[in-house]
């Protein structure tokens, strides 16, 4: 099998692939960086891939994309993902319902809990939820859970 390096790198894709290495959002974006830094330094691909933890053709497939779009194509792109169950009009009343009393609502209890929003949402949105999926949707727009602190009564002196 014939050996594979990068070709010669400018000093500002040297700096971009250091940076990327250091800074990488991922691992993976740090993996891909280093696999080129290395073959840049002498290691063939083969090498640099087992070096990296990668398979060849994972390594193969970095090396054209840097030869291809450079630097900025060794970066993850945003997965768009499952679309969420709780549609955008109910996403956008949800902080007015949150700065409600769960009384308000007809629920015998002050504070929303995750078990009780869900139930809330399925009640009125007909959607199935999880209390995780309900914690990671009231992150989303921007609530953060918070425990209640307790305060012993000061008795009298």
């Amino acid at each position: 099998m014939r050996q594979r390096f990068v070709r010669p790198l400018t000093p500002e894709e040297q700096a971009a692939l250091q940076q990327l290495y250091q800074q990488g959002r991922t691992h993976f974006e740090r993996r891909r960086a280093q696999l080129l830094l290395l073959s840049a330094a002498g290691q063939d691909l083969q090498a640099a891939a087992g070096l990296v933890g990668m398979s060849r053709k994972a390594a193969g497939r970095a090396l054209r994309l840097f030869e291809g779009d450079g630097v900025v194509a060794l970066r993850d792109v945003p997965r768009p993902g499952r679309a969420s169950a709780l549609g955008s009009e109910a996403r956008e009343q949800l902080p007015q319902v949150l700065r409600q009393s769960p009384r308000e609502q007809g629920y015998a209890t002050n504070n929303w809990t995750g078990p009780l929003l869900r139930d809330y949402l399925i009640k009125t949105y007909q959607v199935t939820l999880s209390v995780d999926q309900v914690q990671r949707i009231l992150h989303q727009v921007g609530f953060r859970r918070v425990r209640a602190r307790r305060k012993l009564a000061k008795g009298d002196a």
